[in-house]
């Protein structure tokens, strides 16, 4: 009798989606979306703009077409709103080149080789090197500061609506979230500490936010000296993804002898359960770890745990039901115990003695 051929959905589900990706690598790398958008609408019209033949144009419009990345009329192709926001060079928003490099064959394709030697592929380095930079639509900074607005809600700080705070971010992703703690305590100033390259991520949501003026920016490593007992609120997001425990330990440890006593650092990372079974995509993430980086690692919340204790820090908890993101606090070491000569002694009762 033959098997039956039920519970291979996920198998095809792949090699649709393979699919998929490779025809909208082959038209962004053709320019389709571009050609479209310049008026090529038509088949023929498109064809004398390309040079492409009639026969194959036709089958991978049409592809598209099936996709949702354009709409197909009777004598004509148009862009549905996905490509024309982000798939048309020259848009603000364009989005083309990094889904490209995104889309890598020749890289993830050696995933295999790198699982074998564990240990970074040189293709994939090679990459992330010339990986162009997104625009901020790729990473939206708006949704990033939007997203907090209800997380500073949510963590019951201890200090006044008018408390003059001093706020560090390791990092411009740190930095977009802190944003809105300069909304919560309007005489906040926030320093960011990153390489220079990146603040160009920060500055236009601080300037449409008018909070430029509260804004540092701070050029320097994470692991480099800092003024001690200086920040009320320290925000760490994302970086530790990429770096050994005893790394995190480190940049951990230093955001904690920046803090003044009593104050707060707020961890963000991509966190597995303590089983490895998820959530969501983090395991296949943890792949282009293993592709990238030599001894990193996709690291549990129980892990992340110990790191921020042994970086010194108290009263670590997660915020409400959010379990990628942590809080914990710089506070005074328990005191030590009593001697033993101080200890009373336990109670003995007289030995029973049987007659």
């Amino acid at each position: 009798m033959p098997r039956p051929l039920s519970g291979r959905a996920p198998l095809d589900e792949l090699t649709t989606a393979l699919r998929r990706v490779a025809a909208a690598k082959a038209a962004l790398e053709l320019e389709v979306f571009t050609q479209i958008a310049n008026d090529n609408r038509s088949l023929p019209a498109f064809c004398r703009a390309t040079g492409l033949s009639e026969r194959a144009a036709r089958l991978l419009l049409d592809a598209l077409a099936n996709m949702g990345l354009l709409v197909r009329t009777e004598f004509e192709y148009t862009l549905a709103p996905t490509a024309e926001t982000f798939l048309v060079k020259g848009k603000p928003e364009y989005l083309g080149d990094v889904l490209v490099a995104q889309w890598a064959w020749d890289a993830r394709g050696q995933t295999a080789r790198a699982v074998r030697g564990n240990k970074p592929l040189n293709a994939w380095l090679e990459l992330n090197r010339n990986l162009p930079r997104a625009p901020q639509t790729w990473y939206d900074p708006h949704a990033a500061q939007a997203e907090f607005g209800a997380v500073w809600e949510q963590i019951e700080f201890e200090f006044a609506p008018n408390a003059p705070l001093n706020v560090i971010a390791f990092g411009i992703e740190a930095g977009l979230r802190a944003l809105g703690l300069l909304q919560k305590f309007t005489r906040a100033k926030l320093t960011v500490l990153d390489h220079a390259a990146q603040f160009a991520r920060l500055r236009p949501l601080a300037e449409a936010l008018q909070l430029q003026k509260r804004v540092v920016e701070q050029t320097g490593e994470w692991l480099g000296p800092l003024p001690e007992d200086t920040y009320d609120v320290a925000v760490v997001d994302t970086l530790t993804e990429t770096r050994s425990i005893e790394e995190n330990i480190g940049i951990l440890h230093n955001a904690h002898e920046a803090l003044k006593m009593g104050g707060w650092i707020l961890l963000r990372a991509a966190m597995e359960e303590d089983d490895r079974r998820g959530p969501g995509l983090v395991p296949l993430w943890a792949l282009d770890l293993l592709l990238s980086t030599v001894d990193a690692d996709v690291y549990t919340r129980t892990e992340y745990r110990g790191m921020l204790e042994a970086a010194g820090f108290f009263e670590v908890r997660p915020v409400g039901e959010r379990l990628n993101l942590w809080t914990a606090r710089r506070l005074p070491p328990p005191p030590p115990p009593p001697p033993v000569a101080d200890v009373a002694p336990d109670f003995i009762p007289d030995p029973i003695v049987f007659s």
